[in-house]
């Protein structure tokens, strides 16, 4: 049959088993939330923790010491035998076990062992009343079965064990209290004027721990029968946090806007490259390393109006909404096809324009040229303007005839 434990070690809740909260209670600390189905607590910030509080140091003085044995401290009237830092009014460190002599606390004197050793109480150099750390008491010797204990009055005890173990065939129960309430019920241990508890509290109805609580590694958390929490994974059902920073990341998919506040760079260090890959069903475009790649078209807009456009049939520059926009390219335009102009052409300042007849409006200068767009025998095969003005004035060259 396997059992499974919930105990306390090394000053935490330990279990080799998996704790399982329903579907709408949640991990507290401090009545806050830490962990429910669905989310880390607002105070939970950081993933991959390996920090600690600030410590803060003891600084003591008045000290005197004598020998290297006795070590008197003045500013809080102790005495240490064998050690510097004694942990009660009289400290006896021996064979590393501190034997504590005080009063921590008012109508009560204390004697006894301040580390985690036991006590005995002996007589004829003979333990008689042996104190475990663990809070066991024995009185006597086990083999030689002497001890007895009388008592001149009442006995008064919660539970009473005998050499056989008491076996539990059901659940325990905390019913409640004088009052009605169940707060406060559940499971206190003490050692060392210290309590561990694991308590019902309200405010909402909710477990607390006044101790850690710690799970086989092999072990998660759970709510309502899934998994939230492992010693390296975040359950899948977890999809809310407040992380401010994780660990590198294998892979990212994200399902709606992202706002990024800072750089965004891309590089990695072998040969292969990084890239940025948008894909909307029907278009995609990638930006790498090497250039920008759609698998349609691309535009490039300012002000929502195209300034470039391109495609597996035309490259546009410029808009036809602003035909006026000047398109300036500072260096020589090398074409290995034909160059086609819709409308004039103008090259170092001289106007090139077309027309079946001499122009009669707009502001022209000297030098420009229109070619005749319908050529005829004894026709000419333009005009130019050999005076600026509105339109200027204009003579006609290149005469048409038959040779």
């Amino acid at each position: 049959m396997t059992t499974q434990q919930l105990t306390v070690r090394n000053d935490r809740l330990w279990a080799d088993s998996n704790l399982d909260l329903s579907a709408d209670h949640v991990y507290k600390i401090d009545n806050t939330p830490v962990l429910s189905a669905t989310e880390l607590g607002l105070t939970v910030i950081k993933s991959n923790l390996r920090e600690i509080g600030t410590l803060k140091s003891l600084e003591v003085s008045g000290t005197t010491t004598l020998a290297e044995f006795a070590h008197f401290n003045s500013a809080n009237g102790r005495l240490g035998l064998g050690t510097v830092d004694a942990n009660a009014s009289i400290s006896i460190l021996d064979n590393d076990v501190e034997i504590a002599i005080g009063s921590p606390e008012p109508g009560i004197a204390h004697f006894g062992t301040y580390s985690t050793s036991d006590v005995a109480i002996i007589s004829d150099n003979i333990p008689r009343i042996l104190v475990k750390s663990n809070g066991e008491v024995i009185i006597g010797s086990e083999a030689g079965k002497t001890g007895v204990l009388r008592v001149h009055g009442s006995l008064h005890v919660d539970n009473f064990v005998s050499d056989t173990r008491i076996e539990r065939n059901s659940p325990l129960e905390f019913k409640a209290n004088r009052d009605g309430s169940i707060y406060g019920l559940g499971l206190v241990w003490s050692a060392d004027r210290i309590t561990r508890q694991l308590i019902m509290r309200d405010g909402p109805d909710r477990l607390w721990a006044s101790t850690s609580i710690d799970i086989d590694e092999h072990q998660s958390y759970y709510i309502n029968g899934r998994s939230v929490l492992s010693a390296t994974d975040l359950g899948t059902s977890v999809v809310n946090s407040n992380l401010i920073t994780v660990g590198p990341l294998q892979s990212l998919t994200v399902t709606g806007p992202v706002e990024i506040q800072g750089d965004l760079a891309a590089s990695q260090s072998n040969a292969s490259f990084k890239s940025v890959f948008i894909n909307n069903g029907i278009e995609s475009l990638s930006v790498t390393a090497h250039g920008i790649n759609s698998n349609k078209h691309h535009k490039i807009s300012v002000n929502e109006e195209d300034v470039f456009y391109g495609s597996n049939d035309e490259i546009i520059i410029g808009n036809s909404n602003f035909g006026r926009r000047p398109v300036k390219v500072f260096g020589p335009i090398v074409t290995t096809s034909d160059l086609t102009v819709n409308g004039a052409v103008t090259l170092n300042n001289k106007k090139f324009i077309k027309g079946d007849q001499v122009p009669t409006e707009g502001q022209f200068n000297k030098g420009d040229i229109q070619w005749n767009e319908n050529p005829v025998e004894s026709g000419y095969v333009g005009w130019v303007c050999i005076a600026s003005g509105t339109p200027g004035q204009w003579l006609p060259f290149g005469a048409i005839a038959r040779q």
